[in-house]
């Protein structure tokens, strides 16, 4: 089953690459390492030399693209590899420290982005995922969305005269990513969901408001203020996205009902199966047997 799935992440990985290979020749061709601009919301980076760079923070939220060699991000110890063809998505705001390798056969590493500098109001209300537990930036490709990212970035490095297509391709994409739980951190704006993502990805962590204000770039007077404001606190942050992880683990098969209760931080398998049922409308055994009825 794994493997059937990888093997259409890698089809769909290179189809994706076939369609921007207009683009891509076109950029190594008039450019040579850096970070370029191709048009208002499309840019590129290219490199001939590993590289690691400290605290990379985008301003803006981005959907990226590795054209060639291979991409890691870390935040703290949690970190992730991307090879040519996969898409990932960074948030706004956010510090990473970035690896860069370029490709044995090419000689370069290059991603595309783009950058979401407004989300269309009515995509912004469509109903969307639950954000993903844990730090996972990647997006898992489906032949849709191979097709409209393709588009997009096409539209979007043409002329000016087509500004308004390309905005109606670029809205095409996020409306399929607004259904996606990782690609929640690109619809995530307010300070009390950054900081949730932020806990999200080390949830065993013990989170003061000092680190997650120098994360997010605020002071921790400020940050538990805008929790309050949001109906929530520090605490209540830190305990939903645990109790989050925990979900997610039995969802996937992953320990059993003892492991998910010390990820979600309880001690007593009793008192979590009484807020996770409240929670999630379900005891933990019975989200474990869902999952376990599932045909593989």
């Amino acid at each position: 089953m794994l493997k059937s799935v990888e093997d259409a992440q890698g089809t769909l990985s290179r189809r994706l690459l076939q369609l921007l290979k207009p683009l891509a020749m076109a950029s190594r061709t008039a450019r040579g390492p850096g970070f370029h601009s191709h048009a208002r919301q499309l840019f590129s980076y290219c490199c001939i030399e590993r590289e690691r760079l400290a605290s990379v923070v985008s301003e803006m939220p981005r959907i990226g693209i590795v054209l060639s060699g291979e991409k890691e991000f870390w935040l703290g110890d949690a970190g992730q590899r991307f090879v040519a063809g996969d898409v990932f998505v960074l948030p706004a705001g956010t510090a990473f420290d970035a690896v860069n390798i370029p490709s044995d056969t090419s000689g370069l590493y290059e991603s595309l982005l783009v950058e979401i500098t407004q989300v269309p109001k009515w995509v912004q209300e469509m109903p969307g995922a639950r954000p993903a537990a844990g730090f996972d930036l990647r997006v898992p490709l489906s032949q849709e969305l191979v097709d409209a990212l393709g588009h997009a970035a096409i539209s979007l490095g043409g002329s000016d005269h087509a500004a308004a297509l390309a905005e109606h391709r670029l809205a095409e994409v996020l409306i399929l990513l607004r259904k996606m739980p990782v690609a929640q951190l690109l619809f995530a704006q307010s300070l009390a969901e950054r900081a949730a993502w932020l806990v999200a990805r080390a949830p065993s962590k013990r989170w003061t408001a000092e680190e997650i204000g120098r994360e997010l770039g605020v002071g921790a007077s400020t940050l538990r203020r805008k929790l309050v404001e949001a109906g929530t606190s520090l605490r209540g942050v830190q305990a939903s996205a645990r109790m989050q992880l925990a979900h997610e683990m039995l969802v996937r098969g992953e320990g059993n009902l003892t492991d998910a209760a010390d990820a979600a931080g309880y001690a007593s398998r009793s008192h979590f199966a009484r807020r996770f049922q409240a929670v999630y409308g379900a005891s933990p055994a019975q989200v474990r047997l869902r999952q376990a009825a599932q045909p593989s």
